[in-house]
């Protein structure tokens, strides 16, 4: 009996892409493990390390995610003593949020683990295949509306690098080195922003 596809599985972008995102938010999920974050967790903390004073609405707009999603991402870290939120005396409805010391500490070690998974995935990469690789991937995000976003809460200013591993990596040059474990309680699961790593 004739194939009904013209093209064979593999063969199909959005499916290999799909299947990688799946394989590398698997791995990013266990390398967390230890600092009991989820990917989205490590997301918002490396979200609000490069755009502090952010709001949540801002956040999840840069995560690509839901709002309330990131709220109670927010509100999990909050409680657990990484993130703290203040408020407009003028309107307290934006909450701007900024990493506690225990948060700055695990954005470094965050951070860290992103640029050696990055080394990894990229070591067979000549300097020119990782532009052209990364050009091809900013031509795909442009194609399909997946852009880089500024926050209006913020001066305007892009909201800055991308805030994990399956995001891609950040910068850690505003965060100070850490002085302490990041060992947190149970970790909270949000149903989106899988892919931020």
């Amino acid at each position: 009996m004739p194939s009904l596809q013209t093209t064979s599985l593999e063969a199909g972008l959005g499916f290999r892409l799909d299947r990688l995102v799946r394989t590398l938010r698997g791995a990013w999920a266990s390398q967390l493990a230890d600092l009991d974050l989820t990917p989205p967790q490590a997301a918002v903390v490396r979200g609000v390390a490069d755009a502090e004073g952010t709001s949540v609405r801002a956040l999840a707009r840069r995560l690509g995610g839901d709002p309330m999603n990131t709220k109670r991402c927010v509100d999990e870290l909050e409680r657990r003593g990484l993130v703290v939120s203040t408020s407009d005396p003028e309107d307290r409805r934006p909450r701007h949020l900024a990493l506690t010391e225990r948060g700055r500490d695990a954005a470094v070690e965050i951070d860290r683990r992103v640029a050696s998974q990055n080394a990894r995935l990229t070591r067979s990469f000549s300097p020119g295949d990782r532009a052209r690789f990364e050009a091809g991937l900013a031509a795909i995000e442009s194609e399909i509306g997946v852009t880089a976003t500024s926050d209006p809460e913020n001066n305007g200013s892009p909201a800055g690098p991308s805030a994990g591993p399956s995001a891609g990596p950040g910068a850690a040059s505003r965060r100070p080195a850490p002085t302490r474990s990041v060992a947190t309680s149970t970790p909270h699961h949000a149903r989106r922003h899988e892919e931020h790593r």
